[in-house]
């Protein structure tokens, strides 16, 4: 089985994915986490392959598997596997290209979401921080 290699351009840039035929998997990281790992491996025409969530990240499976269904190529074939938070795949070798952009533009979005949430985690409890601070400011004024 070979691996889908990525080069991350900048933090803020597509995931870049190259299907080949090398010999080890492929892991897109969130920081210092792994996010995704992506196997594949030539069958005469054939690529075959999966892309597995890691722990962490499996609240993630119902947008990736979502994402993945709606804008994929039409040569290429999907399947799920909810209780390993997998999507199976397998399209022809003439559209390594096409489906390479496909899957970067997924891992793309996925990794945009992560640093969405975790934008969106920081507003929320330093909202919460403000709140908390205003009450006893508020409480402290009306003591005297």
């Amino acid at each position: 089985m070979s691996a889908v290699s990525y080069q991350p351009l900048v933090p803020s840039s597509p995931v870049s994915v190259t299907l080949g035929s090398r010999s080890k998997f492929s892991e897109i990281s969130v920081g210092h986490q792994e996010m995704v790992k992506i196997f594949n491996q030539r069958s005469g025409n054939r690529i075959q392959g999966m892309c597995k969530l890691e722990k962490g990240f499996d609240s993630l499976y119902p947008l990736f598997k979502g994402i993945f269904s709606l804008g994929k190529p039409n040569g290429l074939e999907i399947s799920h596997s909810n209780e390993e938070k997998s999507i199976f795949f397998s399209f022809d070798s003439k559209q390594e290209i096409e489906v390479g952009k496909f899957i970067s533009n997924v891992l793309s979005l996925l990794r945009k979401e992560v640093r969405f949430k975790k934008v969106l985690k920081e507003i929320i409890e330093n909202r919460q921080r403000f709140r908390a601070e205003q009450s006893l400011l508020h409480s402290s004024l009306l003591a005297d």
